[in-house]
Order: C-alpha cells, then sequence, then structure tokens
C-alpha cells in the first residue's frame, strides 16, 4: 500500500543567477517552500521560505467534517487575513467570511441552483455590495459567466458554446481595463481537450495563438505559439509510466532556448527538475534545479 504524504519540501539551486543583483548564493541548495498534510491527504500548512531562510508568507489550514473551515494567511510572522468558511449538509460552501487587521469582516455568500453554483456575492461589513460573480445556465450547460468589481463594472465574461452533440467546443473570454476589452477564445476538441488559443488586442488584432497536439494517449505532445515577436514550438516526451519528463522549447529557427528535465520516483512522484532558459528579449536567462524531499505517514 503507497505511504500517505504528511510533507513536501521543495529546494532550489540556483546553478546561474538570472541577476547580477539577484539574492542567494550560487550553486547552494536553498529551502523554498515547505508543505504539511493531515492523513487524509489536506494540505494544512503552506511555507514559503525566502533566499536567507527566513518564512515570508505562512498559509494555515484547518478542516472539519473534511471541509476547510478556517484559512490563515501570515506574512512575516505577523496574520495579515483570516478567512472562515461554512458548508451546509451536502458539503457545499455557503458563506465566506474575511476577517482583516481591523475593522468588521466582509461576507461572501454562495448561491445554488439544482446544486450548481449561480452567485457568489461580497458584502462588506455597512452591508454594501462589492465583487459579484454570476454563473449562467441554459438547460444543463453552463452558458455564461461574469465577474463585475466593486463598483458594479464588468471586468471578466465568459462565453461558452457547445458542438450540437453538447459538448464544449469553445470560450470566449473577454476582460475590461480602463474601459478597454481584452479578447482571448479557447478551442476544445471533442474529448473536451484545449487544442487552440487565440488572443486579441483592444482593436481586435489577432496577437497570438496558440496550437496544441496531442498524442495517441491524448496526452500533449507539442505546442506551437506565434506573437509578435515571432514563432516557438514546445515538444514534450514522457516515460513509459507517461510522467513528462523533458519539454524542450524551440525558436523558429530550430535554436533550443528552453529545457525542463524532471526525474520521478517509482510511484511517480516528482523527485527533481532541472530548467535551462536562455535570455530573450522579454526575459532573462535562468538555469537552476529543484529537489523535492517527501516526509510519509506512517
Amino acid at each position: 500500500m503507497e505511504k500517505k504524504i504528511k510533507s513536501i519540501e521543495l529546494y532550489r539551486t540556483n546553478v546561474v543567477l538570472s541577476d547580477p543583483d539577484d539574492e542567494g548564493s550560487l550553486k547552494e541548495e536553498i529551502l523554498a517552500t515547505r508543505t504539511l498534510y493531515d492523513e487524509s491527504g489536506n494540505e494544512t500548512e503552506r511555507i514559503t521560505f525566502s533566499s536567507s531562510g527566513d518564512a515570508e508568507e505562512r498559509v494555515i489550514t484547518r478542516y472539519s467534517n473534511g471541509n476547510p473551515t478556517e484559512e490563515i494567511l501570515e506574512l512575516e510572522g505577523e496574520v495579515a487575513e483570516r478567512t472562515t468558511r461554512e458548508f451546509n449538509e451536502s458539503g457545499m460552501l455557503i458563506r465566506e467570511f474575511r476577517h482583516y487587521q481591523e475593522g468588521e469582516p466582509d461576507q461572501i455568500t454562495y448561491t445554488y441552483e439544482n446544486g450548481r453554483p449561480s452567485l457568489k456575492l461580497t458584502t462588506d461589513s455597512d452591508g454594501e455590495e462589492g465583487e459579484k460573480y454570476r454563473w449562467i445556465y441554459n438547460g444543463d450547460k453552463l452558458e455564461r459567466e461574469e465577474f463585475y468589481n466593486e463598483y458594479g463594472d464588468a471586468e471578466l465574461v465568459k462565453n461558452h458554446i457547445y458542438s450540437e452533440e453538447g459538448k464544449l467546443s469553445e470560450t470566449e473570454e473577454l476582460r475590461y481595463s480602463d474601459g478597454e476589452q481584452h479578447r482571448s477564445v479557447f478551442i476544445f476538441d471533442e474529448k473536451g481537450n484545449l487544442v487552440q488559443e487565440k488572443r486579441y488586442n483592444t482593436k481586435g488584432n489577432l496577437i497570438a495563438r496558440t496550437t496544441v497536439t496531442l498524442d495517441d494517449n491524448n496526452r500533449i505532445s507539442a505546442t506551437e505559439e506565434e506573437t509578435m515577436l515571432g514563432k516557438t514550438r514546445s515538444e514534450f516526451s514522457y516515460d513509459e509510466r507517461g510522467n513528462n519528463i523533458l519539454l524542450e522549447e524551440k525558436a523558429a529557427d530550430g535554436e533550443t532556448i528552453t529545457t525542463i528535465e524532471r526525474q520521478f520516483d517509482a510511484n511517480g512522484r516528482v523527485i527533481g527538475t532541472e530548467v535551462v532558459m536562455k535570455a530573450a528579449m522579454n526575459r532573462p536567462g535562468q538555469h537552476y534545479t529543484l529537489r523535492y524531499a517527501y516526509g510519509f505517514w506512517e
């Protein structure tokens, strides 16, 4: 019987610093994150460390009847935010309260129709309505999603389109910022796999396209991304167990610009990663390794 994970520690080693002013010593292994789990597999604590070993962020999650009823966010040892949650008898989230260092908590209420989410509404301590997220259905299909900020302005709209067979074929995502609209379109195959993403600028012109190729096992074998800066192709390789052990990103001229290699144990858990990224116009070069250390419940 496979052991249950009690903890995961992630260590990072910078083989090459991307910036001479970066903190951290070259080739010195540094603990980056530590995540703890209970015997049911629920995450109970996650700590992010600085390069000097100090805990920068700590998230504590407490459970009741398997539901995450309390979450505490600490920044540099001080409680920054606390969230408490209420669930109904079916385990569905119905209310959240966000407690801050000062003032009364905000309340987030979840409304369901036929067991499906229909409204997420934030109300402040004065009873004023704030952020709002709506799910809109047509029969048994999710047709539209809408997010409004605290001022009542739409920031996000998602329109879902279905095939004649009733399967999701396309999602149009509209984001609004400073009075401008940014549009993305996601196209799915008959199995529900994302096969293409297109992004448009505020004038409606296509500025980026990503095409996904799947292998016979329904895994991503390659992606091609076309932008105003040119075209890149990423190729994915798998071991006999189906683990993604290699990703190579290549420029249009065939030069390899990013390599990500992963090692897995016999149970399919990732135990090591090496990332090499060559410097480009829009990003610095990087070369680092990650090591995963697991602790188990007895």
